[in-house]
This record gives C-alpha cells, structure tokens and sequence, in this order.
C-alpha cells in the first residue's frame, strides 16, 4: 500500500515538473541555435516554427504526423500490396511478359519436330508464338494440346486450397 502511494505521488509530481523541463529544454535549444547562428552563418528561421508546432501539439487534444519523406511508421507495410491491377496505376512489361490471359486469342496450333507450339494475338494486335513454360503477366502456359491450350493462372483468393487454376483456350473452327 506504502508503494502505491509513493508510485502515485511520484506521478504526480513527473506530471508537475515535466512541463517546466519542456520549456527549459526548448529555451536551451533556441539559445544554442542562436549561438550556433552567430558563429556561422546557419538559417535558423524555422525553428522558431517548429518549436511552436511542438508546443501547439502538447496543448491540443489530437496529434498529426509529418513525414517529411519519411514513411509513416503508424501505417501498415502491407497497405497497397493487394491493390487491385488498374490500367494506370501499374505499368506492364511490353510483349508476351505484360499480357493477361484473357487478353490472349488462340489462333493456331502447330507441331514441330522441337516440340508443340501456339499462335495467339495479344491486346495489341500482334501475334506471338508460345511455348509449354512462357510466362505470362498473371500466370503461364502449361500445357499445349493438339486442340487447346492450358494455362496456369495466378489466384487471388486466398481461400482455394490451390493458389493457381487453370483456364484452358480451345481453339475454334471458323
């Protein structure tokens, strides 16, 4: 009980005394900035600002927070990460590397003696040649059949038990 109240008095008094330190300590640092001014020639304009900015925000109720380029510790590092893909936001890889796999059209299917390769046109209206293990922007060909082809699209939904499915393009008889 004695140290109850020992602890609630020396409560007390930190919460008396620390005002008066704060202000000693903001003295000491203007008259050091002055002393450094009159040495050299420092522009120490701003602390006067900056000194009432700390006092402002000891006085007020609310606090905010002034990076000044630095990243705001209070926010989380995950914040943005699962964004989704918008158009302008991200800025894709030219060619095969930056197309989706809905933006593919298969147009043929070809044989060779080095293995089976795919025609498709991209969103550019290009055509590209693609083979078992091409990466794509969200995902890859895995396979190549003689009348389809499937691909390995990456999932963003957590909750599948595989973080991949497969969409497969079949090629069509026109």
């Amino acid at each position: 009980m004695r140290a109850r109240k020992i602890l609630i008095w020396c409560t007390v008094l930190a919460i008396a005394v620390f005002p008066t330190m704060v202000g000693w300590a903001q003295d000491q640092l203007v008259e050091q900035a002055n002393q450094l001014a009159e040495d050299e020639e420092v522009d120490v304009s701003r602390i006067d600002e900056i000194l009432r900015g700390d006092q402002q925000v000891q006085q007020d109720d609310f606090f905010s927070y002034d990076p000044a380029g630095r990243r705001d510790p209070f926010r989380s590092l995950l914040d943005g990460l699962d964004a989704p893909d918008e158009e302008g936001v991200k800025v894709r890889p030219p060619g095969l590397p930056g197309m989706l796999i809905e933006e593919l059209r298969l147009e043929g299917i070809i044989e060779t003696p080095g293995g089976i390769l795919a025609f498709v046109v991209g969103r550019d209206n290009l055509s590209y040649i693609i083979r078992p293990g091409t990466i794509l922007y969200n995902g890859e060909v895995q396979d190549i059949l003689s009348d389809r082809v499937v691909f390995r699209q990456q999932a963003d939904d957590p909750k599948q038990m595989r973080p991949y499915q497969e969409v497969v393009r079949v090629l069509a008889d026109d």
